[in-house]
């Protein structure tokens, strides 16, 4: 189930509840109760109106009337004008007014107005769906809450931070920023504490760390304030444990939250009643659930939900693939248009994956192209705005640090007074550098020893191909030229096939450029062993760092690729071979996937090939995962740090 949406609820829920106190707030300023000019009158009958527009119309007379800049009535008038614009849903006023509202608290030196002026703007970008204005707002609105001492908004601008990071998937970020977020906030601000739990609940989650994601979200819980909270906390509890297959004890929490669930939305029962459905049929395919399945569908449509139908559309795709595969491709194509009318892309790339599988192989080709594309193209809007991240928290760490060097005499004066305690933590240091020391030498040695190995091996492999070819192969030519004349036609078939298996081993074993030429090398080997009736995708390897790699490295990927195709040249029978290569982080990624006849697992685990792989690629402390079935092909995932 898709994440966005709830953590999209939560920081819609945080933003009405601190507008609604802050109105609260301007509603009862002591100080103003004593005006009697125009522009306050307009203000109080501006706040006292029933309709909206009403409210906005005195509120413009109010602005319109006052001709002093400097007075302290003009802030609170622009912040209820955006409030109310947004509860009409007009955005782009808004954005105006606080845009306004900003330059006003700063002619004013009003800082407290001008974090709040940034507040709105995050908050209205929320409603837009603009995570990466999100984050940049609510960061500079934390900030000066900070220099203030409001610590309060400080944690709930943070918690907001955490929620934009989050729903651009970066589950690492919004961990650290949720956990920052409950040293700033104290008990009572319970909707932003459960808040931050709730992220970091979701990170742990989407990081498959499930354990720890129920237990976040049980402190979540602690701190609901609204019975919808609690339900929705429970409801994520329940599908941390569905992912551990714990579906006894999911389903016992899906039926008691729908049992409190008459005093909540149809929307949010329509969401406990689907899961619960699927649960069931995750325990047993046999399951009767397709009713409750089709009764949320059908909530979600009369509500246009449309975040609500991709889980919908996902689950009834699922209960129909072994049932009826037509049906269940048209709820994946239903998936796919939703997904590209809220432009949810990870739900586009999960329904492009099912359609893969439902679709005939000639549109399959068109889909994996699709997939390849859209996948890539997430990757690289995440790295976009993870750097965006970066980039904006060290913008404003260089400001901080402008103003901490201004600072330097009071530093310096309490760094004489801690010199006694530095001089103890830089013996303990020492102590630790010398144990690290020993550390990393017995790494290095360890290391300089796997890479002697690896060349040696690859040393031997080349001799043993050069001596191959050189003896064997030409002692088999001159036999067989020899008994040309007088041997039967069989007899010659089977010496010339002798002769080709060992100029084949001769060319497998021959020497690997390691140097500039590498990726030509690497690609003109995957295609030549590739069979003429299969067709051979390579999408990434341009983009990998090749110099950067060692030389064991290379050696290792070369022979390890080339396994993989031989095997998929002898048995596999595909028509199609797709091999993958990115960078994430410090990995690089190789995927291998192919349409073939699929092995047993227990070939994967006696054969000989498959040991040779693995302890090639555990050399250089590398990763390899094999999934197969039969009749639908191999992949191959195949992880190594860099």
């Amino acid at each position: 189930m898709n994440p966005r949406p709830l953590l999209h609820i939560y920081c819609i829920l945080c933003f009405l509840l601190l507008s609604s106190c802050s109105n609260e707030k301007m509603s009862s300023e002591p100080s103003e109760q004593t005006r009697t000019d125009s522009s306050f009158t307009y203000f109080e009958k501006g706040k006292n109106s029933k309709e909206i527009r009403d409210k906005i119309a005195n509120f413009n007379n109010a602005l319109q009337s006052n001709t002093d800049k400097n007075d302290t009535l003009i802030p609170d008038l622009l912040d209820y004008k955006i409030y109310y614009h947004i509860k009409l849903k007009e955005y782009d006023s808004s954005l105006y007014f606080s845009d306004s509202l900003i330059n006003t608290a700063k002619a004013q030196n009003d800082s407290s107005y001008i974090a709040k002026g940034y507040y709105r703007k995050s908050a209205i970008f929320d409603y837009l769906n603009s995570d990466e204005e999100v984050f940049e707002y609510a960061y500079t609105g934390r900030q000066l809450y900070l220099k203030i001492g409001d610590t309060a908004n400080a944690g709930r601008r943070t918690s907001e931070m955490a929620i934009a990071q989050s729903q651009l998937t970066d589950h690492t970020g919004a961990q650290q920023t949720a956990t920052e977020a409950l040293g700033y906030l104290a008990d009572e601000d319970s909707t932003f504490v459960s808040s931050a739990f709730n992220t970091i609940a979701t990170a742990y989650r989407n990081q498959g760390f499930y354990q720890d994601a129920i237990t976040e979200w049980q402190n979540a819980l602690n701190y609901a304030v609204t019975t919808r909270d609690s339900l929705s906390n429970l409801n994520n509890i329940a599908l941390a444990l569905q992912d551990q297959k714990k579906y006894d004890e999911a389903i016992k929490i899906f039926e008691s939250i729908i049992e409190r669930s008459n005093s909540i939305s149809i929307l949010s029962k329509a969401r406990f009643v689907d899961n619960l459905a699927y649960t069931k049929w995750l325990q047993d395919s046999s399951a009767k659930v397709r009713d409750e399945l089709l009764e949320a569908t059908n909530i979600r449509r009369k509500q246009n939900d449309k975040n609500g139908l991709l889980a919908s559309y996902d689950h009834l795709g699922d209960y129909y693939r072994n049932k009826d595969s037509q049906i269940s491709k048209l709820y994946a194509d239903s998936l796919l248009l939703t997904a590209k009318n809220i432009n949810s892309k990870n739900a586009e790339l999960t329904a492009i994956e099912k359609l893969i599988q439902l679709s005939s192989l000639e549109k399959a080709r068109d889909l994996s192209n699709r997939y390849i594309q859209l996948n890539d193209s997430i990757k690289a809007e995440n790295i976009q705005s993870k750097n965006l991240f970066a980039k904006i928290r060290f913008d404003e760490e260089q400001k901080q640090k402008e103003i901490n060097n201004l600072e330097a005499e009071k530093i310096k004066q309490l760094l004489e007074k801690e010199e006694l305690k530095s001089q103890i933590i830089i013996l303990s240091l020492g102590g630790l550098l010398l144990i690290v020391s020993g550390g990393f030498g017995f790494f290095y040695l360890r290391q300089k020893h796997l890479k002697e190995k690896i060349r040696e091996t690859h040393k031997t492999e080349t001799r043993i191909s050069k001596k191959i070819h050189d003896e064997l192969a030409n002692d088999v030519y001159n036999v067989m030229s020899s008994l040309e004349a007088i041997a039967p036609a069989a007899t010659m078939d089977r010496i010339e096939h002798i002769y080709k298996l060992t100029r084949n081993i001769s060319r497998e074993n021959n020497e690997i450029n390691t140097g500039e030429g590498y990726l030509d090398q690497l690609v003109a080997l995957l295609s030549s062993i590739c069979p003429k009736d299969a067709r051979l995708i390579l999408s990434g390897e341009k983009s990998i760092a090749w110099n950067d790699l060692n030389i064991e490295k290379k050696l290792v990927i070369y022979r390890v690729l080339q396994e993989i195709m031989i095997n998929m040249n002898k048995h596999s029978k595909a028509s199609l071979v797709a091999i993958i290569f990115s960078s994430e982080k410090n990995l690089l990624k190789i995927q291998y996937s192919d349409n073939g006849i699929g092995v047993k697992k227990e070939s994967l685990i006696s054969g000989n090939g498959v040991q040779n792989m693995e302890n090639r690629i555990f050399s250089i402390n590398g990763k390899l995962k094999f999934e197969t079935e039969q009749e639908r092909g191999l992949k191959i995932l195949i992880q190594i740090p860099i």
